[in-house]
């Protein structure tokens, strides 16, 4: 199998895979327009080689929810058959829970993520574990404004859980901070984290069974494509997972990269990963 290799489409390797695994916030829209290539690229696999897609996205909300806001966006429902979030892991681990205190952090928008939950919210002093879905105000807040509220969690001795490990994604045509910088900070300064969702197999194991049930019986790890714009969690889950792997140059890495095949490699290699193939944005 070649590694490292420039493709100009997806078409030029789609008969080597018999199912795929799809990034979504980078790869399919970036949060406010649509990718129409990537799109397409995605109909056409689906109907020239019949494989099942599965969208694989650390968003912090339950599939349904992604679905109805990629519905919203433009992303049509035949370009893929299942979704499986960061946030139905999540979900599933919580619902798993006798009851939870849980000290939220992040926006309203992310509670479909208790939906389901025997659990109440309740100040720091009263949790059991934080939840982080993300930033309460990315517009305007960095990871360090959170460092002294850390401090007093971390005597508090809560674990925290990440709803969504990106450290950055795509907002438009500029990058915002996801809840997995603020993860990053609270392991950093000592605290428990806990993160299921990409590059952690939870996730994984999860997407896989759902393309198996799709496809009526298990698929050999290489049988199946992951394609993704981010080297921390899209392709190193790959690798650990023994998946091969799309690398989408275009996306979170696009201003260290500018389409050079040479930086390509020579960051993959600084970072200890592999990728099948890379191209710029997703097409056919």
């Amino acid at each position: 199998m070649p590694l490292q290799s420039p493709i100009h489409g997806l078409s030029q390797i789609a008969s080597q895979f018999n199912g795929i695994l799809c990034d979504v916030w980078g790869v399919l829209h970036n949060g406010v327009t649509v990718f129409p290539a990537a799109v397409d690229a995605l109909e056409a696999y689906r109907r020239d080689y019949g494989g099942p897609v599965v969208l694989i996205t650390n968003a912090p909300r339950p599939s349904q929810e992604i679905e109805y806001f990629l519905n919203q966006l433009g992303v049509p429902r035949h370009c893929y058959d299942m979704i499986v979030s960061s946030g139905d892991v999540v979900q599933a681990d919580l619902r798993a829970l006798e009851h939870a205190k849980v000290f939220h952090i992040g926006r309203s928008e992310n509670h479909g993520l208790f939906h389901g939950v025997n659990f109440e919210f309740t100040a720091p002093e009263d949790a059991e574990i934080i939840v982080c879905s993300g930033f309460n105000d990315r517009s305007v807040e960095e990871p360090e404004d959170y460092r002294s509220r850390f401090e007093g969690y971390l005597k508090l001795g809560l674990p925290l859980i990440c709803a969504n490990p990106d450290i950055v994604a795509e907002k438009g045509d500029k990058l915002v901070w996801c809840a997995g910088a603020l993860a990053r900070l609270y392991s950093e300064m000592g605290g428990h984290v806990i993160i299921t969702g990409k590059p952690y197999s939870p996730i994984y194991e999860m997407a896989c069974t759902k393309l198996d049930a799709l496809a009526g019986r298990s698929f050999e790890k290489t049988e199946i494509l992951a394609i993704g714009d981010g080297l921390p969690t899209d392709i190193k889950g790959a690798n650990a997972q023994g998946i091969p792997s799309l690398f989408l140059t275009d996306g979170i890495h696009a201003a260290d990269l500018a389409g050079d095949a040479e930086a390509v490699h020579r960051m993959l290699e600084n970072e200890g990963l592999q990728t099948h193939s890379f191209m710029g944005r997703l097409s056919w």
